[in-house]
């Protein structure tokens, strides 16, 4: 058997190479990739290849006559007592004549040879030639460690567990080091970006010691939020003009019980003069339950299913102070609704829209939902929910990227008590809290 190693460029120019040089019947050992060159890991990467080929053993057959094997000619590169070891890749010939050859073995090993072969020639052949099979295959399983750099763990000897383990380690050294202030805000939920250009802005604002002390970065991040959060709730102490306010938004955020709880603070801070108009025909359930809302505050419900209706209510109570439009639940991903909704909202009208988002949805899905609303002409956001949050960072990223301020924020299903008047100060708290169960005033 001959076993030769071929060094290519890629798998295929190898096995053209191996075809050249031991014919279409050589047998793949194994394969892989190595660095060439001084630069270890650095050099250029080539394809190797372990083949081998069996090669026919020189004897001759007469008719009638038993096989004789015939003594190979010892190649003048051997010499009778040199120190040439045979190597993988010599030859079933070379082998023979240099086993012939060893001044080791005596006259009398000669001879009992030679009886052998005359007995059994072709037996003890091709024993030999099984053995030596099993000797290459064996170096050949092994040959990816013996050659691999010392510098380099060693592998299995799985075909993909090196790069494997490789592409790891450039994963390790490509991870920037952890930075304690920015892992802080992201525990809030304060978003990737976000949190990097406030740890900027606090290592230029702090000191060494201080940028340790959880204390001292804590309230420097509180009083960065409360200068990026933009909060305006709407003005009821106006006088002389009607204020008219709208909540719109996906289904299920609150928007039938967040308009009751304004209704509810606008009686118990200014007046009585207050008029709820519902589009939201639907739902039966919501036209009820806002319909309940008013006999218990005393107010007047109109049921509208046309933008050419929502204009008669409007004008029927032209002498209140306080308009407030509850809208049907849509899906963000429903532009024909969305479309239907714009015809009644028309910006004639002079409705203050604020967009109801709910604090336990995903922020992606938050911001999908401002971008296919804000067709509508989005003025504020009302965050709801937020007693079922831990981490209320999503206040702060939403804000940042849509720009929308801040009317309101709910923090349960009590009507009125579960609606907050927000500050600044109050937001960055509520951002910058760890919250465990409801949230109350």
């Amino acid at each position: 058997m001959q076993v030769r190693i071929f060094e290519a460029s890629d798998m295929a120019s190898g096995l053209k190479m191996v075809r050249q040089e031991l014919g279409a019947d050589a047998l793949i050992l194994s394969t892989r990739t190595v660095k060439n060159g001084k630069l270890g890991i650095l050099g250029k990467s080539i394809f190797e290849i372990t083949a081998a080929i069996d090669t026919p053993w020189p004897r001759e057959k007469k008719s009638g006559q038993a096989s004789v094997y015939q003594e190979p000619a010892i190649p003048q590169a051997i010499q009778a007592g040199s120190s040439i070891n045979c190597t993988v890749g010599d030859s079933p010939e070379t082998y023979e004549a240099f086993r012939s050859s060893s001044p080791s073995r005596s006259a009398h090993g000669h001879a009992r040879e030679a009886a052998e072969q005359n007995s059994a020639p072709e037996t003890d052949i091709r024993l030999e030639i099984d053995e030596l099979k099993n000797l290459v295959k064996s170096l050949a399983g092994n040959i990816a460690l013996i050659n691999q750099p010392k510098d380099e763990p060693q592998a299995s000897l799985s075909p993909t567990s090196e790069p494997q383990t490789r592409l790891q380690n450039r994963l390790q050294a490509m991870r920037p080091p952890a930075d304690h202030l920015i892992e802080y805000l992201l525990d809030y939920g304060i978003d990737l970006e976000t949190a990097k250009t406030m740890t900027e802005f606090a290592r230029e604002s702090l000191t060494g010691p201080e940028l340790e002390d959880p204390e001292i970065f804590h309230a420097f991040f509180r009083k960065t939020i409360q200068d990026l959060i933009a909060v305006n709730p709407p003005d009821f102490s106006h006088s002389g003009s009607q204020y008219r306010l709208a909540l719109i938004g996906p289904t299920g955020v609150g928007k039938t019980t967040t308009l009751a709880k304004l209704a509810a603070h606008y009686l118990s801070r200014f007046s009585h003069s207050i008029a709820l108009i519902t589009i939201d025909t639907y739902r039966i359930a919501a036209v009820e339950q806002l319909k309940v809302y008013g006999e218990i505050m005393h107010l007047p419900v109109e049921v509208v299913i046309t933008p050419e209706q929502l204009d008669q209510a409007l004008f029927r109570h032209q002498d209140k102070e306080l308009i407030l439009i509850d809208t049907a639940g849509r899906s963000p991903k429903d532009s024909l609704c969305i479309e239907e909704l714009a015809t009644f909202l028309r910006p004639e009208l002079g409705i203050d829209k604020h967009l109801v988002l709910s604090a336990t949805t995903r922020e992606a899905e938050l911001f999908d939902i401002i971008k296919r609303f804000d067709r509508l002409g989005i003025d504020r956001t009302i965050f709801t929910k937020v007693d079922e949050c831990s981490h209320l960072g999503a206040l702060l990223n939403i804000q940042i990227r849509s720009g929308k301020p801040l009317s309101y924020v709910t923090n349960g299903q009590r009507v009125p008590e579960d609606l907050l008047q927000i500050t600044k100060e109050n937001v960055a708290e509520l951002i910058m809290s760890k919250h465990e169960g409801i949230l109350h005033d």
